[in-house]
């Protein structure tokens, strides 16, 4: 059976886990989502985990999305290796999988941009270095990695995601499907993308609603059903 969960996203406004999990679970959520924090690293996320049980939630997934295309070499190591801590403390804590991102992150100052910035294969090629090391670490330690393709980075819709998610054919690499980017790429068919995708494929799956075009100050991520994402296509290829 499906869960429905709740994105944590940001801190808790001086309240607990404990007080924000039974929160959840008294609305009517089933799992729950947050972003990974390295200070807590393993024992952390164990924290949370008893902490979600005891409320009668699942954690669905840890958010560790960190930028694998950058031009400071430094900084882009540090990203992975951040991403492989997170891949190791969420086996050891029991959280089955982790939801990452390619990169470049556009909504900077001073965004990377492909073509102009850096050639696409240099970007396609830094991308490669990072999940060479991601996905064995993954298939390791029994960890599903949901790869989120994300407007304006280089896996930004189906078609882009679709290649680095088939470069490793492996069934611990998958995505989380969240119908707004793609909608945003002009890819609106979600029956097609869903299926196209597959039960094996997708590890986890967001719901936001979008209306727009994939330039920045050109969309905008409105409350469910307000947008154009079609949710019955979207529940279709679900349920198919």
């Amino acid at each position: 059976k499906e869960k429905i969960g709740f994105f944590v996203n940001g801190d808790y406004r001086g309240l607990s886990c404990d007080k924000v999990f039974e929160d959840l679970s008294r609305i009517g959520y089933e799992a729950v989502e947050f972003p990974y924090c390295p200070e807590e690293g393993a024992e952390g996320l164990k924290i949370r985990n008893s902490a979600a049980t005891a409320a009668g939630l699942t954690i669905s997934e840890v958010v560790c999305q960190r930028d694998y295309v950058v031009l400071e070499e430094e900084l882009r190591k540090k990203n992975i290796e951040t991403t492989l801590s997170c891949i190791r403390d969420c086996a050891e804590a029991g959280v089955e999988t982790v939801n990452l991102f390619t990169g470049p992150v556009p909504w900077g100052p001073a965004p990377l941009c492909v073509g102009s910035g850096i050639s696409t294969g240099d970007a396609w090629n830094m991308l490669y270095e990072a999940f060479d090391l991601l996905v064995p670490e993954a298939e390791r330690c029994g960890v599903n990695l949901a790869v989120e393709n994300v407007w304006g980075h280089l896996c930004h819709d189906f078609f882009t995601m679709e290649h680095l998610v088939s470069r490793y054919n492996s069934q611990r690499m998958g995505v989380n499907f969240d119908p707004s980017h793609d909608l945003l790429s002009g890819n609106t068919d979600m029956c097609f993308l869903i299926t196209a995708w597959g039960k094996e494929r997708i590890k986890h799956v967001h719901l936001k609603d979008a209306v727009g075009v994939m330039c920045r100050g050109k969309f905008n991520f409105p409350l469910l059903g307000e947008g154009l994402v079609d949710w019955e296509g979207f529940r279709e290829g679900l349920q198919r």
